[in-house]
């Protein structure tokens, strides 16, 4: 098993060549004893991490997604499995894409939504700089979300009453199901996006997603 001076040689590389693979990992630069160093990965990256694994094994511990690496342990909060809300439309507001929603398995993607604010007062819609969302199956069950860093930024977006704005939402594929694998599988799903007023209010609003290859 390689240890830590064969592994930042490796983390540099591939730095350079795949910076989008890595969630979080250790200094390159840094030095460090021979214990466990943490590292997670995109939930694509299931290659990187398979070979991490072979040359590095107890070394490491893996994360893809939102799991561990490679026993498929589910990691974060068990909020996380749910959305809780009532529907945006009987609140007053219209929610649509501007295109039609579509994300590679694994990825994650952001884009505009069109906010309708159909009520007679102004709307205050409160995120940290977009709205936040999960996929969910038929049954309206939650399969996948974003896994990586959060800001913790207060960003508002007002709208006027009857005014329609584009507000983005930020849509991640990380699976919550470890029998769906580390990523939500190519198919049709449904998004659906969180939105969060001023007086905090959730609101639901589902959309049509495709997870593409």
């Amino acid at each position: 098993m390689g240890g830590w001076d064969s592994l930042r040689a490796e983390l540099r590389r591939l730095l350079e060549e795949s910076p989008d693979a890595f969630m979080f990992l250790p200094d390159p630069d840094s030095e460090r004893s021979e214990k466990r160093i943490r590292i997670g990965l995109a939930a694509w990256a299931t290659d990187i991490a398979a070979d991490f694994h072979a040359r590095y094994g107890d070394l490491l511990d893996l994360h893809v997604g939102m799991m561990r690496f490679p026993g498929r342990e589910l990691l974060g909060n068990a909020h996380l499995l749910q959305v809780h809300g009532e529907p945006a439309e009987g609140a007053g507001f219209g929610v649509e894409p501007l295109a039609p929603l579509t994300v590679r398995s694994g990825r994650h993607a952001h884009r505009d939504l069109l906010i309708t604010n159909r009520t007679e007062r102004t709307e205050l819609l409160i995120t940290n700089g977009e709205l936040s969302s999960a996929v969910t199956n038929s049954s309206g069950a939650v399969v996948g979300r974003f896994a990586g860093p959060h800001t913790l930024a207060r960003v508002g977006f007002e709208i006027a009453p009857q005014q329609t704005r584009p507000v983005p939402v930020l849509i991640g594929t990380a699976s919550m199901v470890p029998e769906l694998g580390y990523a939500v599988p190519p198919g049709q799903w449904t998004l659906v996006v969180v939105l969060q007023t001023e007086t905090g209010s959730m609101l639901l609003a589902p959309l049509d997603l495709t997870v593409s290859e």
